[in-house]
């Protein structure tokens, strides 16, 4: 028997982990986002590293890439994890591994290397949201149209894009809501991992914290077409393609 091929060896950057109340039914955050990866291509393989408890990598190089999860916490916060996390970001860009960021990830990636995250203008940003195309890149796949739907859930938001970022897509409620640095590390604000039924499930626990035609907008939004498949699709494509060049060096 032939041993079975491996595309890539990716690390999953935990930053948070799913409130216990929705756990069980939707398992955790890593596990999402490996659900999904696994989905569009079965031969990646994954490790998590819970980095919201400390856990972190020996080297950026003990992985063929690097994506993290979203957070509740904020990349503004001054803890010894976040501060950690930003350092690991700088070095693998300066290693060009390739990263893929999402919600807290993204924004994390924009500050780390120079960009300003603030809070959303008029509150939280949930629901499903539609993102225009700007710019068509090489990883992105077929099915992606000309505007992108993700689910999205934060209440900050990249308002200044480091030096060498580029903005991919946006909304008028989310202007960098995908951005790219070089060509090794794209970010995006909305959940591809995200399942409607998550959303519906967190919005509902939000209620309270977040005002109530605002939750209501954003649960009758969920009868939108979603585009998370193509999204993972394009996302495998870029780790495994385009963000693959000479892993090994």
């Amino acid at each position: 028997m032939s041993p079975s091929i491996v595309r890539a060896r990716l690390g999953v950057l935990q930053c948070d982990e799913v409130r216990p109340e929705l756990k069980g039914v939707f398992g955790d955050y890593d596990q999402m986002i490996i659900n999904a990866m696994k989905m569009a291509e079965p031969a990646i393989e994954c490790t998590t590293y819970r980095v919201f408890e400390g856990e972190f990598p020996d080297s950026v190089r003990v992985c063929d890439g690097w994506i993290t999860t979203g957070s509740r916490h904020s990349v503004n916060d001054h803890t010894d994890w976040a501060h950690r996390l930003a350092v690991f970001v700088r070095r693998i860009f300066e290693s060009d591994r390739p990263l893929v960021g999402i919600c807290y990830g993204m924004q994390m990636m924009a500050k780390a290397l120079g960009g300003t995250v603030t809070s959303v203008a008029d509150g939280w940003n949930i629901g499903m949201t539609t993102s225009q195309i700007h710019t068509r890149e090489a990883w992105m796949d077929k099915n992606v149209g000309a505007t992108v739907n993700l689910l999205v859930s934060h209440k900050e938001q990249v308002t200044k894009l480091p030096a060498k970022a580029r903005c991919i897509a946006g909304s008028e409620s989310c202007p960098n809501a995908i951005i790219g640095l070089g060509s090794s590390m794209i970010g995006f604000q909305g959940h591809p991992e995200f399942t409607p039924e998550y959303a519906r499930a967190l919005m509902e626990l939000r209620r309270g914290v977040i005002p109530a035609e605002r939750i209501d907008a954003g649960l009758a939004s969920l009868a939108m077409a979603l585009d998370s498949g193509h999204v993972f699709r394009s996302i495998v494509d870029f780790f495994c393609n385009a963000g693959a060049r000479d892993m090994n060096a």
